[in-house]
C-alpha cells in the first residue's frame, strides 16, 4: 500500500489569520517579479532597439518567454516531489542571477543569457497558486487565488511608470538593478514567512530489478530539455513568420523541427511511463479532460495580453513623439482596472464558476482589442479602453487558475499549475512575435500597421471566448480544489499515486 498522504487540503493553513495575510502578501511580492520583468521592460523597448536594433529588441523581450516555457515544466515537478518553497527560492536566487547578467551586459548575447535565466522566475505564480491550495482552507482557495493574481494589476499600474522613469533616466540597463534589488529584498522575506512543507507522495511503480525509491529518484531533465527545444523551435517559426513570410526557408524548417520534437518526446514520455520512471510531464494529466481545454484557452488569452503589451508602449511613444514616462499616463487605467479584475474574478468563479469568468474576461479582452483597432487614440478613448482591457486581464488570471485547481489533484497541484503557465508563456512568446510582429511587416510601423495587429489580437481573443463556451468544464462554482479528480492512471502512467486527500483510504 502507498504511503499515507503527508498533507491535505487546507491542513497546512497556519492558525493565524494574520500570519495567512502575511503569507498572501509575500506571495503577491515575489510572484511581482514574474510580470515586472517583461512590464517593466516593454517601455525601454524603443532604447533597446536604438542600441540592438528592432529584431534584437524582439528578441531580448520573447527570450523570458521562451525559457519559461522552457523551465516551467521541470518546475513543477520539483515543486511536487521537493516542496514547492524550496522551488520558489531557487528559482528566485536563479532569477537574481539572470537580472545582475543584463544589468552589466556589454552586449546582446550577455543580455539574451540574462534573460533567459530571468526566465526561471516564470514559473512562480503557478507555484503560489499551488502553495495557497495546500496552505488556505477549501472554502477561501477560490477568492484567495483572485488576490494573488493582484500582483498583475500591481505591475499593470506601476511598471510603465517606474519602467518609463528609469529608461529616461538611467538608461534600460536600470530597470535590470531594480529587478535585482527587488527579488534580493524579498528572498529573506520568503525564506522566513512562507511555510515550508513536506511534498505529498507520488510513488512510481517500481520497474523490474529497480526498486521504487529509486525509479522515484529520476528526473527526466533530457524529456523536459527536448520539450523546451520544441517549444523554441515552434516559437523560431512562428516568430519568423511575421517578417520573412510562412515559405521562408527556415519557418518551414523549424516548424517541421517543432512538430519531429513533439512526436519524439510524446514517445520518449509514453516509454519511460511504462518503465516506472517519472516523466518531465504526465501526458495523462495533460490530456485529462478539464486541463484539454483550459490550456489551450491560457495559450491564447496570454497571446493576446502579451502581444497588446507589447503594441501599447511603442504605439503611444511614436504616435505622441513622447517618451517613456509620459507614455504611462496614457496606460495607466490598464493597471488601475486589473487590480480590481483578480479579486472579482475569484469572486465570480467561487460564487456562480471559473467558465464563467473565463468569458466574463475573453469578451472584455475581445472588446478592447477591437476598439484599439478601429477608434481614434485620443486620450479619452484610449483611456476607457485600456480600462476595459485591464479588468479582462485581471479576470483571466483567477478563471484559469480556478479552472486548473478543479481539474487536477492535489497530488499534482504544482505539476497542473506549471502547465498552465508553460501555456501561458508559449502563448504570451508566440503573441509577441507573431500578433506584435505585425506591426512591422510591410515597413516601418504607422497607425494602419498597428491597427491590423490589434485586429489580430481581437480575433485570437474571439477565439479564446469560443474556446471558453464550448468548455464542458468548470460550469459549477469553484470548490478550492475539493471536487478534484482522483490522479488518473489510464492514460500515461503507471505510476501509484498517493490516495486522494479529498477520498479516504481503503484498508489494504
Amino acid at each position: 500500500m502507498p504511503p499515507p498522504a503527508t498533507a491535505s487540503l487546507g491542513s497546512l493553513s497556519p492558525s493565524s489569520a494574520l500570519r495567512r495575510v502575511a503569507i498572501l502578501v509575500v506571495l503577491v511580492l515575489l510572484t511581482e517579479t514574474a510580470p515586472l520583468e517583461i512590464s517593466l521592460v516593454y517601455p525601454a523597448v524603443p532604447s533597446l532597439s536604438v542600441e540592438f536594433g528592432a529584431a534584437a529588441a524582439d528578441i531580448v523581450v520573447a527570450a523570458v518567454s521562451l525559457s519559461a516555457a522552457m523551465s516551467i515544466p521541470l518546475t513543477g515537478r520539483l515543486a511536487d516531489r521537493l516542496g514547492i518553497k524550496r522551488v520558489m527560492l531557487a528559482c528566485s536566487a536563479t532569477f537574481a542571477a539572470g537580472s545582475l547578467l543584463c544589468a552589466l551586459a556589454n552586449g546582446l548575447p550577455m543580455l539574451v543569457t540574462g534573460r533567459i535565466l530571468q526566465g526561471a522566475v516564470g514559473g512562480l505564480l503557478s507555484l503560489s497558486y499551488a502553495l495557497v491550495r495546500r496552505v488556505f482552507p477549501p472554502s477561501q482557495v477560490p477568492l484567495v487565488l483572485g488576490v494573488a493574481a493582484t500582483g498583475i494589476g500591481v505591475s499593470g499600474v506601476a511598471a510603465p511608470f517606474l519602467g518609463g522613469h528609469l529608461t529616461d533616466a538611467y538608461g534600460f540597463r536600470s530597470v535590470f538593478w531594480f529587478l535585482l534589488i527587488l527579488v534580493l529584498v524579498m528572498l529573506p522575506c520568503a525564506a522566513l514567512v512562507l511555510p515550508g512543507e513536506r511534498p505529498l507522495p507520488v510513488v512510481p511503480a517500481p520497474r523490474a530489478g529497480r526498486s521504487a525509491s529509486r525509479a522515484r529518484q529520476r528526473l527526466d531533465v533530457p524529456g523536459a530539455l527536448l520539450l523546451g527545444i520544441a517549444l523554441g523551435a515552434a516559437l523560431t517559426g512562428v516568430g519568423r513568420s511575421s517578417s520573412a513570410g510562412w515559405t521562408a526557408g527556415e519557418v518551414p524548417a523549424s516548424l517541421a523541427a517543432a512538430i519531429l520534437l513533439g512526436v519524439v518526446f510524446v514517445r520518449r514520455e509514453r516509454r519511460l511511463a511504462r518503465s516506472g520512471v517519472e516523466p518531465a510531464v504526465d501526458l495523462g494529466l495533460l490530456t485529462s479532460p478539464g486541463m484539454r481545454t483550459t490550456l489551450p484557452l491560457a495559450v491564447l488569452g496570454s497571446a493576446v495580453v502579451a502581444a497588446v503589451g507589447f503594441l501599447l508602449p511603442q504605439m503611444v511613444q511614436g504616435e505622441q513623439h513622447i517618451g517613456a514616462l509620459a507614455s504611462a499616463l496614457w496606460t495607466f487605467p490598464l493597471g488601475v482596472s486589473a487590480l480590481v479584475g483578480g479579486p472579482l474574478g475569484g469572486i465570480v468563479a467561487r460564487r456562480h464558476s471559473p467558465r464563467r469568468a473565463a468569458l466574463l474576461a475573453t469578451t472584455l479582452l475581445t472588446a478592447s482589442a477591437f476598439g484599439l483597432a478601429v477608434l481614434p487614440h485620443d486620450r479619452a478613448q484610449l483611456g476607457v479602453l485600456m480600462a476595459v482591457f485591464g479588468l479582462g486581464l485581471g479576470l483571466q488570471y483567477p478563471a484559469l487558475s480556478n479552472l486548473v485547481t478543479e481539474a487536477v489533484p492535489l497530488t499534482q497541484a504544482a505539476t497542473g499549475t506549471a502547465l498552465l503557465a508553460a501555456c501561458s508563456q508559449l502563448g504570451a512568446g508566440a503573441g509577441v512575435a507573431l500578433l506584435g510582429g505585425l506591426r512591422n511587416t510591410s515597413g516601418p510601423a504607422t497607425p494602419a500597421t498597428f491597427s491590423v495587429a490589434y485586429l489580430a489580437c481581437a480575433a485570437c481573443s474571439a477565439l479564446a471566448f469560443t474556446t471558453a463556451a464550448l468548455m464542458r468544464h468548470g460550469r459549477t462554482p469553484a470548490t478550492g480544489g475539493t471536487g478534484a479528480p482522483a490522479p488518473r492512471q489510464d492514460l500515461a502512467s503507471p505510476a501509484r499515486h498517493a490516495p486522494s486527500p479529498t477520498t479516504k483510504e481503503t484498508p489494504a
